[in-house]
């Protein structure tokens, strides 16, 4: 738990209904096969209020032994709002966790987000 892991969303989360599939697999996929940090094996697209297009938050949390990500919070500057509605999709994510020495260790993830609109979503997801 002493680590601090930084997972860098592969493209961004966008607002939850136009968030691509393709997207959400990519971010997936980008980890696999990964030894150095937890490795995400379902994603859940957030339900986001279109009126945070543009916003960024951190979220951290910690990926437990068996997978799930608890003790999700945010900077005390963060629209509450958001986060809740972040918390909420990330809460139902699952993970490969991290195993040192083949032991399962507890890991604190650090995970930047920034929300943006289903135009930029077909943008990156087309590069």
């Amino acid at each position: 738990m002493k680590n601090v892991i930084k997972l860098i969303l592969v493209s961004s989360l966008l607002a939850g209904f136009a968030w691509a599939k393709s997207n959400e697999q990519a971010y997936v996929e980008s980890y696999a096969g990964r030894a150095d940090v937890p490795v995400p094996i379902s994603v859940v697209k957030p339900v986001i209020d279109p009126s945070f297009e543009g916003a960024a938050v951190r979220l951290s949390f910690i990926i437990e032994a068996d997978g799930t990500p608890k003790e999700i919070y945010a900077p005390a500057d963060a629209d509450r709002d958001l986060v809740k509605q972040l918390a909420s999709a990330v809460a139902q994510w699952k993970f490969k966790p991290l195993t040192r020495d083949g032991a399962v260790v507890r890991t604190r993830v650090i995970l930047p987000i920034r929300v943006e609109s289903a135009d930029a979503a077909s943008s990156v997801a087309q590069r």
